[in-house]
């Protein structure tokens, strides 16, 4: 182990491709665009995402004959007193000659390296331009019109500068050797906070890809990967590493570095070893960060310590708690002030809209390390609140706004709309209620209404009730109030004034809706989870939990109205419980440790989690009355076990007498069981691998769980009291997580990436056939739960 090399090298670009990870959707997307001959492309990028390890390695990650080059401005020599020269003129063109020599210098060993060019021709630095046109211009005639030549131009925001006169006069040297080249294509890589003030032909219009954060599996991947034969990491600890950088590369070689070079001799990672590591890193100078401080003014500091004090912050938070969190610490905050810092710091990449009035951190890192070096209170006082307001009113134009612009709303560069566009959606909804008006008025107010695609109120009959839902079921339904005249009562039984006119008897229109059957979460790239829930074919997939929470790991309440999951809304893990439809949303647990894992007693009476309140995973009762009053849920609770050796995820027998869970009682994960009081515990399982998450069969013989026995992860079936288990998914370049059994008993959902992405699906107990209920490529579905 003492010869052993940390493969994390933070802060430099990778070296190694097999160190790159996650970066196939930028290659794909590329690939795609030269085929379809776009000649000039933009990658977008936030500073130290790792980008320039991307363009360096790209070639790996695609199979097309392309001929790479890469062009590094990085590399070009320091422009002192470059900010004293006047914009063009000689001393100008001096300067571009010279980026362009250093340009000509990085391409011709790249270029000779491909037999695409002779040695250049040796020219005064004055005629760089000409020498570059013709080497493009020699390397094209190289080229049989199938090939292609990509030149990676990296760092481009390096040549921004306050009069943009060198980028501008960079890009329009390269113009040129598109028409000397017709196969070449340029991609020019720059951090995204400058592509905004670059206007250039070159630029203009061209497709842009932004290359933001590791998607989860990545961030896993890029933890785990490297140190495999050296470290194991404690169920969730992986996650949580991913989830406080952010699945930002760069600090997550941060962190794996400090975490491999404190761990390599004891080859494990638990839950003490991440927090030391942690606090080993907030204690060393972390220069991007310290860099994003010096660089902000007194108000956005204040805002940034403010928002990190905030106890429970860890998602998005709303301008009104961070104004009355300010205000609390000085009464002289100004709102507008604040707003208006908010924007600055996410015009920066500092912070990350959420909405039109939320924010987060873009690295949750940096909020911790605010928490640890910085005082809101005596920050805020060294801001001189009058004066800033003065100056922002000075400097709003007329249609200035404090209120963040939210993602995808139109930028200030957008093309210039015609104001009369906006009255005609008016015009149209005003000339369709007057048609619905008329047609009701006159009896055919049903057809028109269907015929303008308008939903009308459900018309349902009187007894007998439908076995399915009518409607969606709403149960605060006191809260819904009719459409009336103000002040006026609706009176539900109208009495005819006088006789009234024969109808001819029309059927009522009966919309039926079934039951959810199946709740689980699901995320849209770059969103938050969200619980949703869908019938038991997998359509009408519906989000019902509010936005903002990080919603995972839902579960029924035997009786179908409840849901219990996982939510970070409040800061750390908590168990929370609402309605079916999403309402009447509870924090049932209120502890600043994780609380994980719910499930419902069979007579819905209790609810059983898991919780690190005590340095540990261990599991504990509390009773479901309090879910009407959630503060006293923790006079209710009833901690379970108590040995730390670390128990999850537990589930009730159908009988509600024991629980199946998880333990690492003898090193690695196993599936337990035992009374519902922490007595009588049996051994299920004994592989030397990690079995997890079980699911007790309705007839409570059989329990499903997920194990890496055969290397990756498959769902298993075992008889309740052990013996051999037995693999149902069984393919083995897939992972399979998160059983759960339908009512009788006949087939199990489960998770899984068999497609690309996390998608949902059922099989048979015997493997023999399983459907893909939801198949969206552009979302992940995970851990669901069939309604009892």
């Amino acid at each position: 182990m003492s010869e052993f090399t940390n493969p994390y090298r933070p802060g430099e670009p990778v070296t190694d491709p097999n160190m790159l990870f996650g970066r196939q959707d930028a290659a794909d997307w590329i690939e795609l665009q030269i085929n379809s001959n776009n000649r000039t492309l933009v990658l977008s990028a936030m500073p130290l995402i790792g980008k320039t390890s991307f363009l360096r390695h790209v070639g790996t990650l695609q199979n097309n004959g392309f001929f790479n080059l890469i062009v590094s401005l990085s590399e070009l020599p320091l422009f002192k007193n470059a900010g004293n020269r006047p914009p063009g003129g000689a001393e100008q063109d001096q300067t571009v000659s010279t980026v362009l020599q250093t340009v000509l210098g990085q391409l011709t060993p790249q270029l000779r390296l491909h037999s695409l060019i002779d040695a250049p021709p040796k020219l005064p630095s004055s005629q760089m331009a000409s020498v570059l046109r013709g080497l493009f211009s020699q390397a094209c005639q190289r080229l049989t019109p199938n090939q292609r030549l990509v030149l990676y131009v990296d760092d481009l925001h390096l040549l921004v500068r306050d009069d943009l006169a060198l980028v501008a006069s960079f890009l329009t040297s390269l113009m040129s050797l598109m028409d000397e080249c017709p196969n070449l294509h340029f991609v020019f890589a720059l951090n995204q906070d400058q592509l905004r003030r670059i206007r250039h032909p070159l630029l203009d219009g061209a497709p842009t890809f932004t290359l933001g954060p590791l998607p989860i599996d990545a961030s896993i991947s890029m933890i785990t990967e490297p140190v495999k034969d050296a470290l194991r990491f404690d169920y969730g600890i992986t996650k949580r590493i991913a989830e406080i950088n952010s699945h930002h590369p760069n600090y997550l070689c941060l962190f794996c570095h400090v975490l491999l070079n404190r761990q390599v001799h004891d080859g494990w990672v638990n839950q003490q070893d991440f927090d030391n590591t942690l606090l080993e890193i907030l204690d060393s100078p972390i220069e991007p960060f310290r860099q994003t401080w010096d660089q902000s003014n007194w108000a956005e500091r204040g805002v940034l310590s403010g928002m990190s004090a905030i106890q429970g912050a860890h998602g998005p938070i709303t301008n009104q708690e961070i104004i009355r969190f300010l205000q609390r610490q000085n009464p002289e905050v100004v709102p507008d002030v604040v707003l208006q810092s908010l924007q600055s710091l996410a015009d920066r990449g500092v912070l990350v809209p959420m909405g039109a009035i939320s924010y987060r951190f873009n690295v949750e890192l940096f909020r911790f390390w605010l928490r640890q070096h910085t005082n809101p209170m005596k920050i805020l006082s060294e801001v001189n609140w009058g004066r800033a307001s003065a100056q922002l009113r000075s400097n709003r134009p007329d249609n200035f706004t404090t209120r963040p612009i939210s993602p995808g709303a139109p930028s200030l560069a957008s093309p210039r709309r015609e104001t009369r566009s906006r009255s005609i959606p008016w015009l149209a909804v005003l000339a369709a209620l007057f048609i619905i008006a008329c047609a009701l008025i006159t009896g055919g107010g049903l057809a028109a209404a269907q015929l303008m695609g308008v939903s009308l109120p459900l018309v349902s009959q009187q007894p007998p009730t439908p076995t399915v839902l009518a409607t969606a079921n709403f149960s605060n339904a006191d809260e819904i109030t009719p459409l009336t005249d103000a002040g006026a009562e609706a009176d539900v039984t109208p009495t005819p004034a006088g006789p009234a006119p024969t109808a001819t008897p029309t059927a009522p229109l009966v919309i039926a809706k079934t039951l959810p059957s199946i709740t689980f979460m699901g995320r849209d790239v770059d969103q938050n989870w969200l619980i949703y829930v869908m019938n038991a074919d997998g359509s009408e997939p519906t989000p019902i939990s509010p936005e903002g929470g990080d919603d995972t790991g839902p579960i029924w309440s035997p009786n179908g109205q409840k849901i219990a999951f996982v939510s970070r809304r409040d800061g750390d893990r908590e168990i929370y419980v609402m309605d079916s439809d999403g309402q009447n949303l509870a924090n049932v647990t209120r502890h600043p440790a994780d609380d994980w894992t719910p499930a419902w007693s069979p007579d819905g009476q209790r609810l059983a989690f898991s919780s690190f309140r005590n340095g540990s995973w261990e599991i504990y009762i509390m009773d479901t009355a309090c879910v009407s009053e959630p503060s006293t849920c923790a006079d209710t609770l009833v901690q379970v076990t108590n040995d730390g050796n670390g128990n999850l995820s537990p589930v009730w027998s159908p009988d509600g007498s024991r629980f199946a869970f998880n333990s690492k009682a003898n090193g690695d994960w196993d599936i337990y069981t035992m009374t519902i009081d922490g007595g009588d515990i049996r051994q299920v399982t004994t592989a030397p691998e990690n079995d997890l998450a079980p699911a007790w069969s309705p007839d409570g013989t059989k329990i499903a769980f997920e194990s890496n026995r055969d290397g990756n992860v498959e769902i298993y079936v075992v008889d309740a009291i052990g013996g051999d288990a037995r693999n149902i998914t069984n393919l083995p370049l897939a992972d399979d997580h998160g059983p759960t059994w339908s009512p009788d008993g006949q087939q199990i959902l489960f998770y899984s990436n068999r497609e690309g992405n996390w998608d949902i699906f059922a099989s048979t107990l015997d493997g023999s056939a399983v459907t893909n209920l939801t198949n969206t490529p552009a979302r992940d579905e995970q851990t669901p739960a069939w309604r009892p």
